[in-house]
Parts: structure tokens; C-alpha cells; sequence
């Protein structure tokens, strides 16, 4: 009879956090940044398999650039606004 625990008490099989991790920070870069640090931490305590953790990495690292990104549009935005005001353009 096969013994259905894992070996050395590590999971056995591949989870889908990185994979989820990757796709939000795609769609809604903070629920992808959440994510990817929740499955780096998994990995990092050995409850996941670090197969994808590439994938948990990029989840993280897409997820900074949109959020910093969104930051500069929305901070020339403002920027943007305040000249048109300074410049009379907004009377």
C-alpha cells in the first residue's frame, strides 16, 4: 500500500497562488502584489512548492511597476491641471 503522505513533510503538489498571483497584477495590480507576497511567504515556510515561484516573483514585481506607474500618471495629472490653471487657461 502507497503511503499518501508527502516525503520530508513537503506539499505535493503545485499551487495555483503564483499563477493568481501573475493574472491580478495583470488586472488589479494590488490584490497581485498581495498575492505574490502571500505565495513568496508560503514558499519561504515550505508549505508550497517552489516550482512557480518565478511566477509569484513576477505577480510581485509587474504588480510594483503598475502601481508606480498609475502613481506618475495620476500625480501629472495633477500636475498637468495646475499649469493649465496657472496658465489661464482654465478662466
Amino acid at each position: 500500500m502507497s503511503n499518501p503522505t508527502p516525503q520530508n513533510n513537503q506539499p505535493s503538489t503545485d499551487s495555483t497562488l503564483p499563477i493568481l498571483a501573475l493574472v491580478l497584477a495583470l488586472v488589479f495590480a494590488p490584490a497581485g502584489v498581495i498575492i505574490g507576497h502571500i505565495a513568496l511567504k508560503q514558499m519561504r515556510e515550505g508549505r508550497l512548492v517552489d516550482t512557480n515561484r518565478g511566477l509569484a516573483l513576477a505577480g510581485v514585481i509587474v504588480g510594483w511597476i503598475q502601481i508606480a506607474l498609475f502613481v506618475l500618471v495620476v500625480i501629472g495629472y495633477f500636475g498637468l491641471f495646475y499649469w493649465w490653471t496657472t496658465q489661464g487657461y482654465m478662466d
